[in-house]
């Protein structure tokens, strides 16, 4: 099995919200030269497009709760690399535990006057375990460029960000493991005071991510804490039920303490060691994805999928989908052929995933053995996520718009499939990079597909329906017909494609979920 965490962690103006104020004509005299809360800025300009980076934007003690950063006096330089959180491998940046530092791209020219430019925030992925706000294939310069300003921000990972510690360390420590969301909330706080410096609508953010990344942004659905602070949502590879319940979250927590050496250990052990003790209790979890956040029932009151199936959740219009064939990033034939392994599944027990698994036999004799287990473990973790949480959202009449990646790779590893992350450098418009010809056999003769798709991501970002001249008309998700996208060489609009598989997991109606969802809710936690 390819490890998750080596795999990801190497990865027009719009005037929406209520009339501005017209933009600081202070741009016009040095637009490298920005003042935010906590001081002044320093960036470069790159490719045409204005560029910030490494702006802390929040501190934190060990395993403690994030506060805003601290002012500074000077001009800051703010042409750095953002240090990367700790990690079991090389990020491609310096680690540090003060890593709560996000970039900021920004388009050369001002908004026009009584307009801000639209705005994505994208949370990275990475299993909740590796990754940083720099990599190259989520560069947000190709957003800048066409009037978005894009932020990409890192938050604490593995334990030293989802470690549950208020059972080892005390009351003081309660909530810990639900620490790297409160980053991610204080960074889109930061979003909210400061972006209109950049040029850029604090009342137009949209909320990304991928993969984990993807799941966060479905957990922030589920969080009182976030409301408000974002305006659009798009989930990629994602859901909003990849959760520890209080009791996996104390075992994973003391498993850890004791790999380390013991309580006395966590706040003074350097982070290198709470890394290697964090990988080694990994290897041997019985389930994949340990890192994610915890139900508390405060700062998280319920499973996220909940929330938005009473109807709880902000109304906010949601773009989501996956991709055919995500797990083959993760599996090699041999591997897949294999009996399954618990820590391929992220949501489901092995009871459960062993009774799927004779349903797909039988539903897809043709298949090999490889075959189906790519096809199940896909729909476990992304497909079946992603769809509960677009036939939620849409049952109580917010705007969704569904997609599935079929687009097959010309070459790399996995040609001919559609695996785990091969959308990144679509949405992100970086298919000429070096490491998309590695992964996927990209090149610059997928240039239309990535002016197509990412053109349907910005038509989102900037206030409408997700659509460009390259795809057809994108009509809404409805629960009563799943219309959804087939991104392909020829991409087109079907109802319900995955009503096959849909139907082996026990929902079949095409009908509004939350009744459903509350009724079932042990078995969605797996």
């Amino acid at each position: 099995m390819l490890p998750r965490r080596a795999v990801l962690g190497g990865l027009v103006a719009g005037g929406l919200g209520a009339a501005l104020a017209p933009f600081d004509p202070a741009f016009a005299r040095d637009m490298l030269r920005v003042r935010v809360r906590q001081g002044l800025l320093r960036g470069r300009m790159e490719g045409g497009v204005r560029v910030f980076t490494g702006i802390p934007y929040g501190h934190a003690a060990r395993f403690g709760r994030p506060v805003p950063a601290r002012d500074w006096a000077d001009e800051r330089d703010a042409t750095q690399p953002a240090r990367a959180a700790p990690q079991p491998q090389d990020a491609g940046a310096v680690q540090a535990e003060d890593c709560l530092q996000l970039n900021v791209w920004a388009p050369a020219a001002p908004p026009p006057p009584h307009t801000r430019y639209p705005v994505l925030v994208y949370i990275h992925g990475g299993s909740n375990e590796t990754g940083w706000s720099g990599a190259a294939m989520t560069a947000g310069d190709r957003f800048a460029a066409h009037g978005v300003v894009c932020v990409t921000l890192n938050y604490r990972l593995g334990a030293l960000g989802f470690l549950e510690l208020g059972g080892i360390l005390g009351p003081a420590y309660a909530g810990s493991g639900n620490n790297a969301l409160r980053d991610i909330i204080l960074g889109l706080q930061w979003v909210r005071d400061n972006i209109a410096a950049f040029g850029g609508n604090p009342h137009a953010v949209t909320v990304a991510g991928e993969s984990a990344g993807g799941k966060n942004v479905g957990t922030l659905l589920g969080l009182p804490a976030a409301d408000g602070l974002y305006a659009r949502a798009m989930v990629f590879s994602g859901g909003a039920q990849t959760i520890n319940l209080p009791g996996d979250a104390q075992t994973f927590a003391e498993a850890v303490t004791r790999r380390l050496g013991g309580r006395e250990r966590l706040l003074v052990a350097p982070f290198p060691a709470i890394v290697a003790a964090q990988a080694a209790v990994r290897r041997a979890w019985p389930r994949g994805l340990p890192f994610r956040p915890t139900l508390d029932g405060r700062f998280m009151p319920m499973v996220p999928l909940f929330r938005v199936a009473r109807g709880q959740a902000p109304r906010v219009p949601l773009l989501i989908g996956s991709n055919a064939d995500e797990s083959r990033l993760f599996l090699t034939e041999t591997q897949a052929a294999r009996p399954l392994n618990s820590q391929s599944v992220a949501n489901e027990t092995m009871a459960r995933m062993a009774a799927l698994d004779q349903a797909y036999a039988r539903a897809f004799p043709d298949l090999s053995g490889a075959e189906r287990h790519w096809k199940l473990l896909t729909a476990e973790e992304y497909m079946m996520p992603g769809l509960r949480l677009a036939r939620t959202h849409a049952a109580h009449g917010n705007p969704v718009w569904r997609y599935r990646m079929d687009l097959p790779a010309p070459g790399g590893p996995n040609k001919g499939s559609t695996p785990h992350v091969l959308d990144v450098p679509l949405t992100f418009d970086h298919v000429t990079l070096p490491i998309a010809g590695q992964m996927f056999g990209f090149s610059a003769a997928q240039q239309p597909m990535a002016d197509a798709w990412h053109g349907a991501v910005l038509a989102f970002v900037r206030g409408g329906a997700p659509g460009s001249p390259g795809l057809p008309l994108w009509p809404r998700f409805e629960p009563s017909n799943h219309a959804t996208m087939v991104v392909d060489r020829v991409s087109m609009v079907v109802d319900d494609p995955d009503s096959a598989e849909r139907m082996l997991w026990g929902e079949p109606a095409l009908v509004p979920l939350p009744q459903q969802i509350a009724r079932s809710g042990n078995r969605l936690l797996g």
